[in-house]
């Protein structure tokens, strides 16, 4: 069976619902990343976002990790399809025609949306990247993964070409644009390198349901297309959450 009959397959057997901000964005959000619906206020209107001795929130700063030698490379499957974005008001959602799919110790997980974050949101030994998109997939028990990419300044990246050569919605009120032929696979690294925690979505309601993939390769985006993505998003990246009593595992101690 062929890729594109599969993720059909899958597709149809999910029927998902939508309920979280960082996965549906049908309406305006309420929250923000400055003033009185910034970060600091999300606990307001959604207990889990805040910060406890026991919580297990995201993003977090990747400092000492545990190598585990028994980790796997990551096993997506993926093809070229459609991707419709759409500004939300609190980042750029790319959502999918045909999903991707996530197989982890053998429970699939059908990609939902990826989209970016400027500044990073996880930080590395303290530092954040230059940008970090977000790749979120959801089992049938709405379980969630997503792979994180960190970026840096360099080489113009041909995955982000194929979406800024439609153009970016510059607001909540601007029309959704149809991005062709982009294959997700091509967003990410090394799928055998990567750092691994149980966390949270980093925007309300802060669901504690993510098992988080931060590949330890970084990415490479000129600093035209920098610019051209800070120039929609701005500073959207929520502080650093404590990482209390969770530990951070990775496939290999990096660089």
């Amino acid at each position: 069976m062929n890729w594109s009959n599969r993720l059909s397959r899958a597709f149809l057997g999910f029927g998902l619902a939508c309920g979280l901000a960082m996965v549906c964005h049908g309406s305006q959000p309420d929250f923000s990343y400055s003033g009185d619906t910034g970060p600091g206020f999300w606990a307001e209107k959604s207990p889990a976002c805040a910060t406890t001795a026991s919580s297990r929130q995201s993003p977090v700063n990747i400092g000492e990790v545990v190598v585990d030698r028994q980790l796997l490379p990551l096993d997506v499957l993926a093809g070229e399809t459609s991707f419709t974005v759409k500004n939300p008001g609190y980042t750029v959602v790319a959502s999918p025609r045909s999903a991707a799919l996530l197989t982890l110790n053998g429970t699939t997980f059908q990609l939902l949306q990826f989209h970016f974050h400027t500044l990073s949101e996880h930080t590395l030994r303290g530092r954040h990247a230059v940008m970090e998109l977000h790749a979120v997939f959801q089992d049938a028990s709405s379980q969630l993964t997503v792979i994180a990419v960190m970026y840096r300044v360099g080489r113009e990246n041909p995955f982000l070409a194929t979406i800024l050569r439609v153009g970016l919605p510059q607001k909540t009120t601007s029309p959704a644009v149809t991005v062709d032929g982009l294959n997700l696979a091509n967003a990410f690294t090394d799928l055998s390198s990567y750092y691994t925690y149980p966390g949270s979505l980093t925007t309300p309601p802060c669901s504690e349901n993510v098992t988080w993939f931060v590949l330890q390769q970084f990415a490479e985006m000129s600093a035209s297309q920098l610019q051209r993505f800070r120039d929609v998003l701005g500073n959207d990246f929520r502080p650093l959450q404590n990482l209390n009593d969770r530990v951070i595992l990775a496939t290999r101690r990096g660089r």
